[in-house]
C-alpha cells in the first residue's frame, strides 16, 4: 500500500463516512482497507435490489476478521456502516477510486475477493452482484481472467485458465501483504485456501521439481580448499614416516593434522537480520532451492535458525541449558514460528518466555549449503527483547550479514538503529568508516509499480546508506529484489526482471565470500602449511645431516627420506601455485 497516495480527498471522505474529523495520521493501512471493503461489500448487498440473511451473516462474518479484540476498530467500522448507507458511496464510483487508489494490486484483488465471496453467500452470484463488481474491478484495473477464477472458484466450478489461477494465486500469497497488520495477511491466506483449494498441493509438487541457483564460483573455491586438503595429506605421510624414524619430532604430526582439520571444517557462514514478516523466509527458500523455512500468514523465525550441510535430512533443537533433541521436520516448522496468538498480541512476551536457543537444520541437498555455506536466519528482531545480544551472538564468526527490508515503505527507526548497530558492530566500532560485509536487501519490489515510486525509494535508501557516514561500503551490498516473485518465476521456469535482481544479488554475495573472504581464509592455511613445510624441512636436513657423518642407514632408506624431503618441497611451490590460481579468479 502506497501511504502517499492518501491525500486529502481521501481524508476528507473518510471523515464523511464514519461522521468523525480525521487526519492523515489517523488513517492508516489497516483503516483504509476496511473502509474499502465495508464499501464492496455493501455494493454488492444492494447490487440486486434485495438483502438476504445469508449476506447480512456474511457481512458480519468477514467484517470480523479484520477487527482486532483491543482498539475502538470496531466502533470505527459501525460507524462506517452507517455512513456508506447513508451516503450510498458504494454508487460513486470516483469515491472508490479514491479511496482505493493507495492499494497495491494484490491488496485490490484480496478487496475484490471478498466481493465475489459475498456475492456467493447465498449459493449463487447474482447476475446484477456480478455486474457491479466487473464494473469496479474493470476500474481497479483487475483483469477479466482473473474475475473468472474468482466466480468459479466460490461456485464450485473449474473452467477457468490454468495460467489465470496461478497469476490470482501469486498475488494472493500472504507474502504480499505483511505491510499490512497480521490480521490482512492472514485473511489473505484464508481467501487462498478457500478460493483455491487444490493450488497448496500443487505447488508442492511443482517445488520437487524446482530448478536451484548454481553456485559456480563457491563449486571452485571447494575444489581448490579440497586441493589444499591434499596436500597437507600427503605433508602428513611425509611427517608421519619421519616421526616413526624419530626424525621429526611427533608435536609437528598434531599441527598438521590441526591444520588439516581446520581447512576441511572451513565454512562460510552468512546472517539474515531484519524484522519481523520482511520476506527471510521466503527468501532463504529461494537461496537454498527448496522450501525449508515456513512460510505462513503469521511471523515466522521465532528463534535462531543454523541451516547447514548433513548427510541426512535432520533438525536438533538446543534448549538454553545445552541440551539438544532431534524432531521432525514437522515440528521444526512449528518451533520455527512464533504462535498466532503472539503474532496478533504480545510477541516480546513469547520471546522472552522461550527456553529454545537455536535449531540446527542439516539437509544434504541444499546447493548453497553444499558449497560450504551456513545460513543464520535470525528471528525478527524489532519486538526480540534481547535484540542487542542476538545481534551479538549472530554475527560472531559470521562472513557477512543480509539485512532485509521492504520496499513498499520507508526505513523505520528501528530499522536505521539496527543498521548502525550492525555496522559498528562489524566493523569494530569505527563510526565513519562502512561494514564491508554488510547487505541491505531491500525486499518486496514486486509491490512498488511505479517507476517513479521505485526511483524515489531507491534515491532514499542510497542517501542513508552512502551518507556521510556510510553503512556499507559499496553499491554491490544494496540489491532491490523480490524473493517471491523470483522464487515464482524459478518455478515457472521463466525469466522476468525479478529473476535477475536476485541472480545479480546472489552473484554479488558469491563474490565476496569466494573473492574477498574465501583467498584470505586460503592465505592463512598456506601460511601455516608453509610454516609447518618448513620447520619439517629444517628437522629433516637436520636428520640428513645426522645420516651423513653419524647414523649409518641403507641407502635405499636415506634415497627415501631424500625424495620426501623433495616431495615437501614441491608441496610449498604446488599450495602456493594454487593460492595465486584462486586469486585470479
Amino acid at each position: 500500500m502506497d501511504t502517499a497516495k492518501i491525500n486529502t480527498e481521501s481524508v476528507k471522505l473518510l471523515s464523511i463516512i464514519t461522521g468523525n474529523k480525521l487526519s492523515k495520521k489517523d488513517i492508516n493501512p489497516p483503516v483504509l482497507f476496511l473502509a474499502n471493503l465495508v464499501i464492496i461489500l455493501i455494493g454488492v448487498i444492494y447490487a440486486d435490489g434485495k438483502v438476504a440473511e445469508e449476506e447480512r451473516a456474511r457481512l458480519k462474518i468477514t467484517l470480523h476478521k479484520f477487527i482486532p479484540p483491543k482498539g475502538n476498530i470496531l466502533e470505527l467500522t459501525k460507524l462506517m456502516i452507517k455512513g456508506v448507507l447513508k451516503q450510498h458511496l458504494y454508487k460513486k464510483i470516483e469515491a472508490i477510486l479514491t479511496l482505493t487508489s493507495p492499494l497495491s494490486p494484490p491488496e485490490k484483488l484480496l478487496l475484490i475477493c471478498f466481493g465475489y465471496e459475498m456475492s456467493a453467500a447465498d449459493g449463487n452470484i447474482h447476475v446484477r452482484e456480478k455486474k457491479y463488481l466487473e464494473i469496479i474491478s474493470r476500474k481497479l484495473g483487475i483483469k477479466t481472467k482473473h474475475l473468472q477464477v474468482l466466480e468459479a472458484g466460490f461456485t464450485h466450478q473449474e473452467n477457468f485458465a490454468h495460467k489465470a489461477m496461478e497469476e490470482v494465486a501469486y498475488l494472493l500469497n500472504p507474502a504480499r501483504f505483511h505491510q499490512l497488520d497480521n490480521i490482512f495477511v492472514k485473511a489473505a491466506s484464508e481467501m487462498l485456501n478457500s478460493l483455491l483449494p487444490n493450488y497448496n498441493q500443487n505447488q508442492n509438487q511443482k517445488n520437487r521439481l524446482q530448478q536451484t541457483v548454481v553456485y559456480q564460483k563457491l563449486k571452485e573455491f571447494q575444489k581448490h580448499k579440497q586441493q589444499l586438503h591434499n596436500l597437507c595429506s600427503e605433508i602428513y605421510q611425509i611427517v608421519t614416516l619421519s616421526t616413526e624414524r624419530d626424525l621429526l619430532p611427533n608435536t609437528l604430526i598434531f599441527e598438521v593434522g590441526k591444520v588439516s582439520e581446520k581447512i576441511q571444517s572451513q565454512k562460510f557462514r552468512v546472517a539474515v537480520v531484519g524484522e519481523f514478516s520482511q520476506g527471510k523466509s521466503t527468501l532463504l527458500n529461494a537461496l537454498l532451492g527448496e522450501e525449508i523455512q515456513p512460510v505462513r500468514e503469521i511471523p515466522c523465525s521465532g528463534t535462531i535458525t543454523v541451516l547447514k550441510y548433513g548427510e541426512q535430512k535432520r533438525v536438533i533443537c538446543r534448549d538454553k541449558n545445552g541440551n539438544e533433541i532431534e524432531i521432525s521436520l514437522a515440528e521444526y516448522q512449528e518451533k520455527a514460528a512464533i504462535s498466532e496468538s503472539a503474532a496478533l498480541g504480545n510477541m516480546s512476551e513469547e520471546l522472552a518466555r522461550s527456553e529454545l536457543e537455536s535449531i540446527f537444520f542439516e539437509h544434504p541437498d541444499l546447493e548453497l549449503c553444499k558449497n560450504g555455506v551456513e545460513i543464520v536466519d535470525s528471528p525478527g528482531l524489532n519486538e526480540h527483547p534481547d535484540r542487542k545480544a542476538i545481534t551479538q551472538k549472530l554475527i560472531k564468526d559470521t562472513d557477512a550479514v543480509i539485512f532485509l527490508t521492504n520496499a513498499s515503505r520507508s526505513l523505520t527507526q528501528g530499522e536505521r538503529e539496527l543498521l548502525q548497530s550492525l555496522k559498528l558492530q562489524l566493523n569494530g566500532n569505527q563510526i565513519d568508516l562502512p561494514a564491508d560485509n554488510l547487505f541491505v536487501l531491500v525486499n518486496f519490489l514486486d509491490l512498488v509499480r511505479s517507476e517513479k515510486s521505485r526511483q524515489q525509494i531507491r534515491r532514499s535508501l542510497e542517501n542513508f546508506v552512502f551518507g556521510e557516514k556510510p553503512i556499507i561500503g559499496s553499491e554491490s551490498r544494496l540489491h532491490f529484489i523480490s524473493a517471491q516473485a523470483a522464487l515464482d518465476a524459478t518455478l515457472e521456469d521463466k525469466e522476468n526482471e525479478y529473476l535477475t535482481y536476485f541472480y545479480n544479488f546472489t552473484k554479488s554475495i558469491e563474490n565476496f565470500l569466494t573473492v574477498e573472504r574465501g583467498v584470505v581464509a586460503i592465505q592463512q592455511f598456506v601460511r601455516k602449511i608453509n610454516s609447518l613445510i618448513f620447520e619439517a624441512i629444517k628437522g629433516l636436513e637436520q636428520a640428513e645431516k645426522v645420516l651423513d657423518g653419524k647414523v649409518y642407514l641403507p641407502e635405499e632408506a636415506k634415497q627415501k627420506i631424500l625424495e620426501k624431503i623433495g616431495e615437501a618441497s614441491q608441496g610449498d611451490v604446488k599450495i602456493l601455485s594454487t593460492t595465486e590460481k584462486l586469486k585470479d579468479k
